[in-house]
């Protein structure tokens, strides 16, 4: 089974990030961006997601995704979860880069 976080990864590297959009109108995403991308849902209109809350996948990857925000950077949590983290001032690529490695490294140990 592919670790579709660490292909969330490969789709910032390849895209782009942004803060404050899913997808901006040069195509990069944010963190859940990625990670949609990387399940195969795509953005459907404004910022729209087709997909979403269907992938039983998806969803326990973002769990994850937001423990190890919580464990990493208590500071940046919020009811939002990724978002909240991605869109925090503070955050920059390298600290999203940083969150989704240590998540993939969880998600092999549990596989």
């Amino acid at each position: 089974m592919a670790n579709r976080i660490r292909e969330a990864i490969e789709v910032l590297a390849r895209r782009g990030w942004t803060q404050g959009a899913f997808t901006d109108e040069g195509g990069r995403h944010c963190l859940q961006g990625a990670l949609y991308e990387a399940h195969g849902c795509r953005p459907r209109m404004q910022g729209h997601l087709s997909g979403s809350g269907t992938d039983p996948g998806l969803a326990a990857d973002i769990r994850l995704v937001n423990e190890v925000i919580a464990a990493e950077y208590p500071e940046r949590v919020g009811a939002v979860g990724v978002s909240r983290f991605n869109d925090h001032p503070e955050t920059t690529i390298d600290d999203v880069v940083r969150v989704l490695e240590k998540s993939a490294i969880r998600r092999d140990e549990t596989v």
